[in-house]
């Protein structure tokens, strides 16, 4: 692969250190900083833990500190895009749309069109592309499958509490509350229920024996995921989850994933085949009791969950993500 003779400017608010925009950024950035001049702008004082690993660039006006020339990657429509732009003339710029917000996206579409060519629109799935009348291409956020690998197997006669856990923002939209009553009855029938991101539902989940609520980032994700027998997703019908990055992350760890039938993961999902998609939480519930006593199907439903990011994320699917920044 050709190395590029510009730079690339990678563009985000960096606000949350486990927001799936952000993490996709970063995934970008350093997929692409192998092969060429990299770099991350925010647009305000990005989060604190974010700004330590990273080398993070302050985008400021008044101090004519912004991104220039090379080409403008903004990953995200839901934050505004100030009078810099105007003065930084980029050779090419691409907008990542990735949240259900089309009032957003026509804003900045709108104003990133001003002046120069149209920018180019990367939709983090099929379905939010169905959702707006302008061409795209799209691209599964990056995921560093060598981070996320299955842990060792280990007999059931020696693990035999099974686990249920989810990762995610710890904000209330993230999360169904219509699931608490189903976490209790699974929690009752003694298996343990570990929500990392959590601590928003504290109030409405008291003190029931088996579940376990963690904030946010108290733990690696690929940690986290390695130490957990399924993997069960569902968010508020107020949010649309169009890409579901900790689901795929899960199912690079050999995990059987069981997510609600809402969302841009459905597409690379197989009922019964490499995860489970259910409408109700009682569907959800006969899916995990199953799979707590069928060891077998567990491993089936984990193994081709695996081969599936393995091929989402192959040297050539990668090598094409990358060659569409790098042009």
């Amino acid at each position: 692969m050709q190395t590029l003779k510009h730079d690339i400017h990678i563009i985000n608010p960096f606000l949350n250190a486990s927001g799936g925009s952000e993490q996709r950024s970063l995934a970008l950035y350093n997929a692409l900083n192998k092969r060429a001049r990299a770099h991350l702008w925010s647009t305000v004082p990005p989060h604190e833990q974010l700004a330590k690993e990273n080398s993070i660039n302050l985008i400021s006006l008044p101090k004519y500190h912004f991104p220039s020339n090379g080409t403008f990657v903004f990953v995200g429509v839901y934050f505004k895009i100030g009078l810099w732009y105007l003065l930084a003339r980029p050779r090419r710029t691409i907008l990542v749309y990735n949240t259900r917000t089309p009032r957003y996206f026509n804003k900045r579409y709108s104003k990133l069109s001003f002046g120069f060519n149209k920018p180019e629109i990367v939709f983090a799935c099929e379905s939010l592309k169905d959702t707006i009348n302008v061409p795209g291409i799209v691209e599964p956020s990056i995921i560093d499958i060598t981070s996320f690998i299955p842990r060792k197997k280990i007999s059931s006669k020696y693990n035999p509490t099974f686990v249920v856990g989810r990762l995610s923002r710890d904000v209330l939209y993230k999360h169904c509350l219509d699931d608490i009553p189903m976490y209790k009855k699974l929690a009752a029938h003694n298996i343990k229920i570990r929500i990392m991101g959590g601590t928003c539902l504290d109030t409405h989940m008291d003190s029931t024996i088996n579940i376990e609520l963690l904030p946010e980032c108290s733990l690696e994700a690929a940690a986290f995921l390695q130490n957990i027998d399924c993997f069960y997703y569902r968010v508020s019908h107020t949010w649309y989850e169009t890409f579901g990055r900790v689901i795929f992350e899960a199912m690079a760890c050999g995990l059987p994933v069981v997510c609600e039938n809402r969302g841009g993961y459905c597409g690379y999902i197989k009922h019964g085949v490499n995860g489970f998609l259910c409408n109700t939480q009682d569907e959800a519930y006969a899916i995990i009791n199953r799979l707590k006593h069928d060891h077998a199907l567990r491993d089936a439903i984990g193994t081709a969950a695996r081969k599936t990011v393995e091929n989402m994320y192959s040297r050539h699917n990668l090598n094409s993500t990358l060659e569409f920044y790098l042009r």
